[in-house]
């Protein structure tokens, strides 16, 4: 049984992939944003790096600096909208076709969200890549960078349920898209662009429980000091907090809808 659970996913799993990657704007959308901010902040406030909160972070550029929120803001960007796809099997009538057939009823959500993390992996490595072309480092190499599109899809993973949990409630892609806006802020009141010490006061408390800031500060270290495995170990566990709670309401709304 567990065979074919197993099988049954990675079956519906290399479809969500193909479905995927087949529209290209798909991923060129999720890339341009990420890439406009790396490419132009980088040259517009090139010279904030200058400012004594930026010392500590061992940055020796913006570029440096800037680059790892960008990659996590890919791995944002990746799921924000996941949750719409599985609405529209859900309309086509596809998704009955599957729960018409002797398959694991979970298995067509864990087709759905296990794609993801080759997704925000593929996506932060594509930022990644370009990060280095435009002058960024990678300290610890090929094995650091590897660790850093693990940290993405595996955060990408996790974040999903913020798009799963309202599309399986709202049956609405409107719906979901608005609500995802909502989490934009999030991103953005991370330490992408300026360390903590360049914040108000209750933007650094913000900060200090920011799930997007616990992987931007595991990844920075991974490309411009070295491992640090102290920021590594907080950043999986805020990805496994987060996973937790989000895919467990993801798992209790897609039974919702399908019972």
């Amino acid at each position: 049984m567990i065979g074919d659970f197993f099988y049954e996913a990675w079956y519906l799993s290399l479809r969500t992939l193909r479905r995927f990657f087949r529209v290209p704007a798909n991923w060129i959308g999720i890339i341009f944003f990420p890439l406009i901010q790396l490419f132009v902040f980088s040259q517009l406030f090139k010279d904030i790096i200058q400012l004594p909160g930026f010392r500590s972070s061992g940055s020796g550029s913006y570029l440096a600096y800037l680059a790892p929120g960008q990659i996590a803001f890919t791995a944002f960007f990746a799921v924000a909208w996941s949750g719409s796809a599985i609405l529209v099997e859900y309309r086509n009538g596809y998704m009955d076709k599957l729960r018409a057939t002797p398959i694991f009823r979970v298995s067509i959500l864990v087709g759905e969200l296990a794609p993801l993390f080759i997704e925000s992996a593929i996506m932060a490595g594509g930022i990644l890549l370009l990060s280095v072309l435009l002058g960024a480092t990678i300290k610890t190499g090929l094995i650091g960078a590897a660790l850093i599109l693990v940290l993405s899809g595996l955060f990408g993973m996790a974040w999903a349920g913020t798009s799963f949990v309202p599309a399986l409630l709202t049956k609405s892609e409107q719906a979901t898209g608005t609500l995802s806006l909502v989490f934009f802020p999030i991103a953005f009141m991370s330490t992408a662009f300026v360390p903590p010490a360049l914040m108000p006061g209750w933007l650094q408390t913000v900060n200090s429980w920011n799930p997007i800031t616990f992987l931007i500060e595991a990844i920075r270290p991974l490309m411009v000091s070295g491992y640090d495995w102290a920021a590594i170990g907080k950043a999986l566990i805020a990805i496994a907090v987060l996973g937790l709670v989000l895919q467990s309401a993801t798992l209790w709304a897609f039974r919702r809808l399908t019972a």
